[in-house]
């Protein structure tokens, strides 16, 4: 398993409409067709505010790709583009390995 964490700079007054859009077009998407498995949605409280981050579990590092090619074949795609190009000032992916402790109900 690979962790990644998105952390998302949103423009201020947007946080609320990203939300929406991040739970009710993006996750549906990644989580059904593009297999992803959300581990968690933050919104951060101190340090840079306005910045969402999300924890995912992928198979492996080439399932990014293969479910953001999903993603972007989705008929959805084209608007929820436009509405991140207004919504996201910067966007940072972190791939991750997990050494150690639990994650969304894993024992290992």
């Amino acid at each position: 398993m690979v962790y990644m964490k998105a952390e998302i700079g949103v423009r201020p007054g947007m946080v609320p409409a990203m939300l929406d859009l991040l739970t009710s077009r993006i996750f549906p998407i990644l989580e059904g067709k593009g297999g992803w498995q959300m581990c968690g949605c933050f919104l951060q409280r101190t340090g840079r505010l306005n910045t969402i981050v999300d924890l995912w579990k992928l198979e492996d590092y080439g399932h990014f790709e293969r479910a953001y090619a999903i993603f972007r074949e989705d008929p959805d795609y084209p608007e929820i583009r436009l509405l991140l190009d207004q919504y996201v000032e910067s966007e940072t992916l972190v791939f991750m390995d997990h050494q150690y402790g639990f994650i969304s109900g894993d024992t290992h």
